[in-house]
C-alpha cells in the first residue's frame, strides 16, 4: 500500500523573546534560547491529535518550530530505515515503535542524549517501560546502565478494563491474582448478561496479549546469559502453567471463536455491553468513552492487571520513543533534545492527558487532573506502566513474535496441547535466534 504523507505545517507568531528551553538531570530550567526548526518523522495514529496540540503549544510558548511528517503505521518504519541510513537524514527525531527499538538501537542510527547534552538524564517521573529507553550495546539488549537513547512520547501499556455496572450488579471486586479474574469470569458468564472475560487471541497479537501471564508467572520467551548468548525459556513450567491460564480464560468465559479476536473485535466487544472484561491497550480507553462508538461511556473502569503466583505483575510495553538520529546536524540534535526535555515535563504532561494523549510519566495521578471522571484510567495506567516488560527484546522481535504465534494460537482453539504448543513455539524461537547469530541453550520439551 502506498504511504500516505501529511505534513503538519503550523505558523505559529515567532516571538522576539527567547525560548524558555532545557531542564537537565536535577539541574532544573536552564537559561532560555532559541532553537532551529526540526523535523520529526511520526506515525497516523488516535493519539496524533492529541500530540499535534502540544507541538502547537510548545512553538507558541518558545517560538521555536517543529514540522510533523505523519505517515501511516505500515509505512513508518520505512521511512525511518531510510531517513537514518543515509548521509543526512532527513529527520531530527524519530518515533520508534517499542517493537522496532530493538532494530533501531543495535543499528547505531541514534545518538546517545549524553553525547548531544553531557550528563542529560530522563526528568524523573518518566517512565522507561523496562529500560527500553536504554541500550547497552556490548550485550545488545535493554539495560538500566545502557546508554540513553531517546524520550518516550506516548506510553500504551495493556490494563485491565472491566464493566463496573456489572461487577457491581454481581458483586464483585477488580481481581488482585489470575484466579480472581478467573471466578469473576465465570460468575459473569454464568448470570449470562455478557461474556465474562474477552481474550485477544488473534495471531497477529497473540504474543504481545500473552506476555502479561508469562512474565507474572515469572517466566519470559528467553533469557540473556552472555553477550551473543540466550537460553530460551518459554517452555518453562512456569509459562505451562501462564498458558493453561490464558487458555482457560480465553475459552471458558469468553465469545465463541476466541482464536479469531483481535485487538478491534476486543474493543468492539467492550464497547457495545456484550463483554464484560478484557485486558487491552490503555489506548483504547478513548474510544470506550466516545458516545458516537461506545454504548458503555461512563461504565467502564481499568485496574491493575492480575499478579502470578508469587505476586509478580506485568504489563505488555506498547509505547513510542523518539530517538534523535546521528546524521543530523549538532545544533538540530540540541533543537531536537530541547523540544523533547520540554514534552516531557510534568506539566506538560498533564495538559498532553487533557489533550487525549497517553501520559510518559508514572507520577500523574487523577488529583493533578482535577479529579474528572474522564480521566479516571491514570491511575491504573500509571500502575501498569511501571510494570511494563519487553518480552522479545532483541532486533528481529518481529520476526520471533510471528514464529510463535501459530503455535500459541492452536493452543487457544484447540488443536494442541498448552504443552505441545510450548514446545513448538521454543523450537520456532529458538530457529530465528540462532539464524540471527545467537549461540541458544534450550530446555527439554514439556
Amino acid at each position: 500500500m502506498q504511504s500516505f504523507v501529511a505534513t503538519f505545517s503550523r505558523r505559529s507568531m515567532l516571538r522576539a523573546c527567547a525560548a524558555v528551553f532545557i531542564v537537565a538531570a536535577g539541574a532544573g530550567t536552564a537559561l532560555a534560547q532559541s532553537q532551529p526548526p526540526i523535523t520529526m518523522a511520526i506515525n497516523q495514529s488516535p493519539w496524533l491529535k492529541s500530540f499535534v496540540a502540544m507541538v502547537d503549544e510548545y512553538e507558541k510558548e518558545t517560538g521555536n518550530k517543529v514540522e510533523l511528517d505523519v505517515t501511516p503505521f505500515g509505512g513508518l518504519l520505512e521511512k525511518i530505515r531510510n531517513s537514518v541510513r543515509g548521509a543526512q537524514g532527513a529527520y531530527d527525531i524519530v518515533n520508534v515503535n517499542s517493537l522496532w527499538l530493538s532494530e533501531v538501537y543495535s543499528g547505531g542510527f541514534l545518538t546517545p542524549l549524553s553525547d548531544v547534552q553531557a550528563g542529560y538524564a530522563l526528568p524523573e517521573g518518566v517512565l522507561t517501560y523496562g529500560y527500553t529507553t536504554n541500550w547497552d550495546a556490548s550485550a545488545g539488549t535493554f539495560a538500566s546502565d545502557g546508554a540513553l537513547m531517546g524520550v518516550p512520547v506516548n506510553g500504551n501499556v495493556q490494563v485491565l478494563y472491566y464493566n463496573t455496572d456489572i461487577y457491581a450488579k454481581l458483586g464483585l471486586q477488580p481481581p488482585k491474582t489470575w484466579d480472581e479474574l478467573l471466578s469473576n469470569a465465570q460468575a459473569i458468564q454464568k448470570e449470562g448478561e455478557a461474556y465474562g472475560f474477552v481474550p485477544r487471541a488473534a495471531r497477529d497479537s497473540i504474543v504481545y496479549n500473552f506476555t502479561p501471564y508469562l512474565f507474572s508467572h515469572d517466566a519470559a520467551f528467553f533469557r540473556i546469559t552472555g553477550p551473543g548468548q540466550v537460553d530460551v525459556v518459554v517452555n518453562s513450567p512456569e509459562a505451562l502453567k501462564a498458558l493453561e491460564t490464558y487458555v482457560k480464560l480465553a475459552t471458558e468465559s469468553g465469545p465463541p471463536g476466541p482464536g479469531n479476536i483481535a485487538q478491534g473485535e476486543l474493543i468492539q466487544l467492550l464497547a457495545t455491553g456484550k463483554g464484560a472484561q478484557a485486558i487491552a491497550v490503555i489506548a483504547a480507553w478513548g474510544q470506550l468513552e466516545d458516545p458516537n462508538s461506545s454504548r458503555v461511556v461512563g461504565k467502564i473502569d481499568a485496574a491493575l492487571l492480575p499478579a502470578g503466583p508469587a505476586g509478580t505483575v506485568a504489563s505488555s510495553a506498547g509505547h513510542w520513543v523518539a530517538g534523535i538520529p546521528r546524521n543530523v546536524q549538532p545544533e538540530k540534535q540540541k533543537a531536537a533534545l530541547a523540544f523533547l526535555d520540554w514534552f516531557a515535563a510534568k506539566e506538560r504532561q498533564v495538559d498532553y492527558v487533557r489533550n487525549g494523549g497517553v501520559p510518559v510519566r508514572g507520577d500523574i495521578t487523577s488529583a493533578d487532573l482535577g479529579g474528572e471522571a474522564a480521566f479516571r484510567f491514570i491511575d491504573a495506567y500509571s500502575q501498569n506502566a511501571k510494570h511494563a516488560v519487553m518480552g522479545l527484546p532483541f532486533a528481529q522481535a518481529a520476526e520471533a513474535s510471528d514464529a510463535m504465534a501459530l503455535s500459541l494460537n492452536r493452543a487457544v482453539i484447540g488443536e494442541i496441547t498448552p504443552a505441545q504448543a510450548l514446545n513448538r513455539a521454543a523450537a520456532d524461537l529458538a530457529g530465528v535466534l540462532e539464524r540471527n547469530g545467537f549461540a541458544v541453550g534450550k530446555l527439554p520439551d514439556l
